[in-house]
């Protein structure tokens, strides 16, 4: 493997931005494809999101956390998978302000499922923070008991996240018409695809934030002991960030597109899967139970995780229909809470 620390930090900094803008161009690709797909097979907005853009924009997520843990970063990695989540949650209140007109993100969003999504990411980060705490007593072959639950909780999520099981949504009122939806048109020249070449490029797409997401992992690392900012911060503010950049342009697209169902599902099933991916790291993290070896701050990004959670599903059941500042009220407290929680972060390094 190549050692990025033998690299200065120019370079370190400059294949950062390059690995991060190939993730962002194979993000916006992996929408429009989605957008293709979700026609073809009549798959709700909701499930799609959660299970295709879910899982395919976490790709980065899941390459850095098989690198951290190889290379026996537990700050780095808790940092960045409990930093995800809360960043995550910061961009839908981003779109809410450059992509929503007239209305918050939030009024446009009434499937139940979103809030089953979002109510189960509370419990699994609840779960994690109580296995950390706790030092992870249990534990078989290295591997704690926590990140079991948490991958097991994660296929309930997707098994209860299936189309019929819940009563009639209720309605948005004064909803924009679709022929009023910016960039309606987004996606239209994928729908001319084959079916081979429509998943072909969605798996192209998919590998390409891979292979970009274990660079940001390498060269995350190397940065951090470059600058001396400490492996937790760097995870959450600096690599959080890049790896994040497949659910900003997905879940952009998708709102432009009038999927607001889909973008929501898409940011909430990402989380999921983060704090599911403990599991991931715990089988290859060889230095004991991984949710032992978090720090302060960790918990500390956990914390922010949950409170934006909260606050954005506060947002979903009460579907004001208010905007300060270009956007609702609650991804005005998203934005604050999490600045607050990175202002704190910064001083625990």
């Amino acid at each position: 493997m190549i050692d990025f620390s033998t690299f200065s930090l120019g370079i370190n900094l400059a294949l950062f931005g390059v690995a991060a803008a190939f993730v962002w161009l194979a993000g916006t690709r992996l929408g429009n494809y989605a957008d293709a797909i979700s026609a073809r097979t009549r798959l709700s907005q909701a499930v799609l999101g959660m299970i295709l853009l879910g899982i395919a924009t976490s790709l980065p997520e899941v390459a850095t956390t098989v690198t951290a843990a190889w290379l026996g970063n537990a700050a780095l990695l808790a940092g960045n998978l409990f930093g995800g989540v809360a960043l995550q949650t910061a961009i839908l209140a981003v779109v809410d302000l450059i992509a929503v007109r007239g209305r918050p993100l939030a009024y446009f969003t009434p499937q139940p499922v979103l809030l089953l999504q979002g109510v189960m990411l509370l419990l699994l980060l609840a779960l994690a923070v109580a296995g950390a705490a706790a030092g992870e007593p249990l534990t078989m072959y290295g591997i704690g008991v926590t990140p079991v639950l948490l991958f097991a909780g994660y296929l309930l999520v997707i098994r209860w996240s299936q189309p019929g099981d819940y009563l009639p949504r209720w309605r948005a009122v004064n909803a924009p018409d679709e022929e009023q939806v910016e960039n309606q048109d987004a996606g239209r020249a994928e729908q001319h695809l084959s079916d081979s070449r429509l998943y072909t490029y969605t798996t192209a797409s998919a590998l390409v934030i891979l292979a970009a997401g274990w660079v940001l992992a390498q060269t995350g690392d190397a940065i951090a002991r470059q600058t001396n900012l400490g492996s937790s911060f760097v995870g959450v503010a600096l690599v959080a960030a890049s790896t994040s950049l497949p659910e900003l342009s997905t879940t952009l697209s998708a709102v432009r597109r009038g999927n607001y169902e889909m973008a929501v599902s898409n940011i909430f099933g990402t989380n999921c899967l983060e704090v599911a991916l403990f599991f991931v790291a715990d089988v290859i993290y060889r230095d004991g139970p991984i949710l032992a070896a978090t720090d302060r701050s960790a918990f500390l990004a956990a914390a922010m995780g949950m409170v934006v959670t909260c606050v954005y599903l506060l947002a979903l059941l009460e579907r004001r229909d208010r905007t300060v500042l270009g956007m609702g009220l609650g991804s005005l407290a998203v934005l604050v809470a999490y600045s607050t929680g990175m202002v704190g972060l910064y001083f625990l390094r």
